[in-house]
């Protein structure tokens, strides 16, 4: 983004400002979930939309996330393009059929007669709600073939992967963080789009290859820079889409580096970091490779337990020691 104009705000804003542009530019778009209507969305992500739009186009729905995603599947398929908002990824599971056997299959089934170009947006992570609401299973949505699968760690990213999503034929699944809403950055003023399957370098570094998602970007760039003083030099690579996934700057940046860490606060039995490993490896051969993830148990609302399994910056600073010296 450098030397063009950018404004500094809010991850929250960012999502906003997204959505709002395109549903200026697109009559078919509408919101659908809990509080997204008059409250402004759970995080406040959808603040002023309601009064813009009304309810015609910001519709607050029950508690039932089955249903949100079933009615934005049909939606779709009727030429919609729906944004269902589901509050907490742990219940995301609710609308897995629809989701996955109805619209990610939609293409197939009908010889691309029909498409569902719908956006599912739901947060993840820990931030002391408990067993319940604190996972991650990005893993689980990126063996669904006709699901793209995208997760923003920036408030640039959240505008311009949003914008994306918004436009794909669908579906996509767009997985933000509790804790990164919060969080300020530069976005572009102008029209900027983020393309999926781009990978983007957050720092350069020769020792060691980290790549992760989401909030756990941060983490790594925190352990980066404990790091950099004992002379270990991090390349921290943000995926930014899950599905479909940028191997070819990934394989680079652990061919360059020579040693692999994949980061994520889901957990690692099956995890994204399996399955990049995997797709680097079938590229470039094996490589020194360590993961983390959160612990295999679940995530508790006890604060202390809570930080004891989730990955921090000291917990990856410690794989990266031992990993470096190897």
């Amino acid at each position: 983004m450098s030397g063009e104009p950018v404004t500094r705000m809010f991850f929250r804003e960012a999502v906003k400002r997204a959505v709002e542009e395109e549903m200026t530019r697109d009559a078919r778009i509408f919101v659908l979930g809990q509080d997204v209507g008059a409250f402004g969305g759970s995080y406040r992500e959808f603040d002023g939309l309601f009064a813009r739009f009304g309810p015609e186009r910001m519709r607050d729905t029950p508690v039932a996330e089955a249903a949100s995603i079933g009615i934005a599947a049909g939606a779709a398929a009727a030429g919609y393009r729906p944004l269902a908002v589901i509050t907490y990824m742990d219940f995301l599971m609710l609308g897995f059929d629809a989701l996955i056997n109805y619209a990610a299959k939609l293409r197939y089934k009908t010889a691309g007669a029909l498409t569902a170009p719908m956006v599912v947006k739901t947060t993840a992570g820990a931030q002391g709600q408990g067993v319940a609401h604190s996972q991650c299973i990005e893993a689980w949505l990126m063996s669904v073939p006709g699901l793209k699968v995208v997760a923003p760690s920036t408030p640039a990213d959240a505008y311009g992967l949003m914008k994306t999503a918004l436009r794909s034929d669908g579906p996509v699944v767009y997985i933000d963080h509790k804790r990164l809403f919060p969080t300020p950055g530069d976005v572009p003023e102008a029209e900027t789009l983020v393309p999926f399957g781009q990978a983007a370098i957050r720092r350069a570094g020769t020792d060691v290859s980290v790549i992760c998602h989401g909030y756990m970007v941060r983490i790594a760039l925190a352990a980066a820079d404990l790091l950099e003083p004992e002379g270990i030099s991090c390349e921290v690579i943000d995926l930014r889409t899950l599905a479909p996934m940028d191997v070819a700057t990934l394989a680079a940046s652990v061919e360059r580096t020579g040693r692999l860490l994949t980061l994520e606060e889901g957990q690692i039995t099956c995890g994204v970091g399996v399955e990049v490993a995997t797709r680097i490896f079938d590229r470039i051969g094996v490589r020194p490779w360590a993961r983390i993830g959160a612990l295999p148990a679940p995530v508790s609302s006890n604060p202390v337990l809570e930080a004891a399994c989730v990955p921090d910056a000291d917990r990856v600073a410690r794989a990266i020691r031992t990993l470096a010296a190897g």
